[in-house]
């Protein structure tokens, strides 16, 4: 119920998403997925400043970490779901810091493999003690079972993300 004592329009039809008739479980549920997803950010911003990157930097270094040596600009860029302009971008400022090389694909010229350099590797090294005890206290209440659980679902939601966000873009162009 809204202040004025009326029940509030749902926010999903799926019978399996609601609880009695209603969908406050799942919004209590977003809410605290956001707030997660909002602490995981600044969580993961202290630790690229820690290791002296920008928190795109230290996402870019981890991805390619692992990887390997065989990722493209634009295997990067839809790995993480960003622009390829953005990877340029950022992996020219991760080559400044020595971190990161772009080396020629021998076999079609017109791509470019990223390449972590020797200081990457040790910014890692260095940088790994604190992630240890980080994710330790982070996911201290999972289990084996739970991590899979976890993984299962991470993954079945992010698969739902593009089309998901196709439809409330298409909402916000039908109101314009």
């Amino acid at each position: 119920m809204d202040e004025v004592g009326r029940p509030r329009p749902l926010t999903t039809s799926r019978s399996a998403l609601l609880s009695e008739g209603t969908d406050q479980a799942f919004r209590e549920m977003i809410g605290e997925l956001i707030a997660f997803s909002g602490r995981l950010q600044e969580i993961r911003e202290a630790i690229a400043r820690a290791m002296g990157v920008t928190p795109p930097q230290y996402n870019i270094v981890m991805t390619l970490s692992q990887l390997g040596d065989e990722v493209t600009v634009t295997d990067l860029a839809e790995r993480l779901r960003v622009s390829v302009p953005f990877i340029v971008t950022e992996t020219r400022r991760l080559e400044e810091l020595g971190l990161l090389e772009k080396r020629g694909d021998p076999v079609d010229r017109r791509r470019v493999k990223l390449v972590l350099t020797d200081e990457a590797a040790a910014a890692l090294d260095e940088i790994a003690p604190v992630q240890v005890r980080v994710n330790d206290v982070l996911f201290q209440t999972l289990g084996p079972r739970d991590l899979k659980s976890l993984s299962r679902l991470t993954r079945g939601l992010l698969g739902s993300c593009d089309a998901a966000l196709e439809e409330a873009r298409a909402a916000g162009r039908a109101e314009v």
